[in-house]
């Protein structure tokens, strides 16, 4: 026990020994010490700093800002000696307390010279309206400093060594604010003034769409931006630049203008090409038919795109011969390719008219001299709207389906019936064109057959099978067959009245009921039926079975009975 304890007190006295011959004032007063990582144990990275006893280093000191070790065994490092630990024989050093005296050396001499400095980003504030910024010493980047452009992904930034400028410090605590954004738009400024210096009217230059707004497009040159406004994007009509760009298009423009006081700059896109009203005369001479897309709709015409950058007027009263009509949308509608007439041409003030009704001959004309009335056939949807589908006969033949000659009953939008690009039978109803020059077809003539059929098969009292298509407040709109609907008034559902609530809540769409036909009307194809004259039938199928039951019942023992008096007799 007693050599234990002097070994202790040896060793003890040893080390004492050992740290009086190293001096912490002998390497200076922070002086920084070169040393190699011996071993790593856990938190502590053991360094050979050339001296009698190792020097300890807390191993969080050589973390990056991800949490991985930046240092190895084998890595010689700079540290500075902090103090002694003479329980357990080390001196205590220290990288981080020398990278950030380095670092506010650098920070400090960098702010003076007004001069760039490197730094990387580590760390979102709590609040996260900046970064940390790692230059030995920690310096805050606030968010709007960090790029020209507004950063979407804060994230994305961490780890990055980037250049920034020391915009301010503060000596005390050793802290300031850095700036990415002042040294980008310096960078900027420099290239703007390199390129204005290159750039004149009259070039052709390459770019990228940066932006878009409602007046126009700006495009980067290669560091500075010049605006290309809506009027200069295409001698044809567009409502906003987003018609024709996309943010990231690469693009040629033609520099019109350049202000170099202000570093505005003016371009074209339509200027790089000849303007088509130049040899107008010779491409829509007086008397030219073709066919152009209808592009707007006022109250006194429609606008017809002939090619880009050309337009000509279609007036209401050049659409039909039979009077003014009411409105222009009852013949046209945007989107629509019609086919018209050059009737009138101003080149100086830039304006075509246009008529529909002088055309003579259409191809739906030759198309009705080859099919008659009463002919079915095929043809596909290229077109639905609200109260008429448009279809296609043959390449430049269209026909026209009316919301009211596709079924006989009663149907809210044609894609209830149909669908685009399906091809289906029609049956040309009529001679002659409709008002839009169109052949006049009809779906539901293909069904007259059926309608026949069926009425002469349910008489009124039969009954049907059914299936729920709507459920309204006057009652049940229901499907007998594909062709055929009827109706079943709330009148007709039960003896005892019931509301529309109470209607929506005993019966849904996709039901599939029985109904007894109580009125049919064969001409106007329209078949009424009841729910409440079913019950009531079969209530008296089921008395009259009852009742005959009963009559034979009475009948036998009625029988029994004169048996028995005739005995008594």
């Amino acid at each position: 026990m007693s050599d234990s304890n002097d070994t202790i007190e040896k060793n003890t006295e040893d080390f004492s020994e050992l740290v009086k011959e190293y001096d912490l004032k002998s390497v200076g007063s922070n002086a920084p010490l070169e040393g190699r990582i011996v071993d790593i144990v856990e938190n502590r990275v053991v360094i050979d700093i050339g001296q009698k006893t190792e020097g300890i280093l807390d191993r969080q000191e050589l973390l990056d800002h991800e949490g991985n070790l930046k240092y190895k065994v084998g890595d010689t490092i700079k540290v500075l000696a902090k103090n002694v630990n003479f329980k357990e024989g080390y001196i205590i050093v220290s990288k981080k307390q020398l990278d950030e005296q380095e670092g506010w050396e650098n920070v400090f001499h960098a702010y003076k010279k007004n001069a760039p400095i490197a730094g990387r980003i580590v760390r979102l504030t709590p609040d996260e309206k900046g970064y940390v910024v790692d230059m030995g010493v920690e310096m805050f980047l606030p968010m709007s400093q960090v790029d020209i452009q507004k950063v979407k992904a804060p994230k994305k930034m961490l780890g990055r060594e980037l250049e920034f400028k020391v915009v301010k410090l503060n000596k005390k605590e050793k802290s300031g604010t850095v700036s990415r954004r002042i040294l980008l738009e310096d960078e900027r400024q420099e290239k703007q003034k390199q390129l204005l210096e290159t750039l004149a009217p009259g070039q052709v230059v390459k770019g990228v769409v940066t932006s878009i707004v409602d007046y126009g497009a700006f495009v980067d040159l290669g560091g500075v931006e010049g605006l290309v406004h809506k009027d200069n994007i295409s001698y044809g009509r567009i409502n906003h630049p987003r018609e024709k760009l996309r943010k990231g298009d690469e693009i040629e423009v033609k520099v019109l203008e350049i202000n170099k006081e202000t570093g505005k700059i003016s371009l074209g896109i339509k200027q790089r090409f000849a303007d088509p009203w130049m040899d107008i005369e010779a491409r829509y001479p007086l008397g030219k038919r073709l066919v152009a897309k209808v592009v707007k709709i006022v109250s006194f015409g429609a606008f017809i795109e002939l090619e880009e950058g050309v337009e000509g007027l279609l007036h209401i009263s050049d659409l039909t011969w039979e009077g003014r009509p009411t409105s222009v949308e009852e013949y046209v509608a945007v989107g629509d390719k019609l086919w018209v007439q050059v009737i009138e041409l101003n080149k100086e003030e830039r304006k075509i008219k246009l008529g529909l009704k002088q055309l003579e001959t259409r191809p739906e004309e030759r198309y009705l001299e080859k099919h008659k009335r009463g002919e079915v056939v095929r043809a596909k949807v290229k077109k639905i709207l609200k109260s008429r589908v448009f279809m296609g006969l043959e390449d430049g033949v269209e026909g026209v389906v009316k919301i009211s000659d596709i079924s006989y009953h009663h149907i809210e939008s044609p894609e209830e019936f149909m669908k685009e690009g399906e091809e289906l039978d029609a049956m040309i109803i009529s001679d002659e064109l409709d008002r839009n020059y169109k052949v006049q077809l009809g779906i539901k003539h293909l069904a007259e057959s059926e309608w026949r059929s069926f009425f002469a098969k349910h008489k009124p009292g039969s009954t049907v099978a059914v299936t729920v298509r709507k459920v309204n407040e006057a009652g049940l709109a229901v499907e007998i067959t594909r062709s055929i609907e009827g109706f079943i008034r709330i009148g007709d559902i039960d003896e005892d009245k019931i509301s529309p609530q109470e209607l929506e809540q005993r019966f849904k769409p996709g039901d599939k009921i029985e109904a007894l036909v109580s009125r049919v009307e064969v001409e106007r194809k329209k078949a009424y039926l009841s729910l409440r004259a079913l019950a009531k039938a079969r209530e008296r199928e089921e008395l009259q079975k009852y009742m005959k039951a009963e009559d034979d019942s009475v009948t036998t023992i009625g029988d029994l009975l004169q048996n028995e008096l005739d005995k008594k007799k």
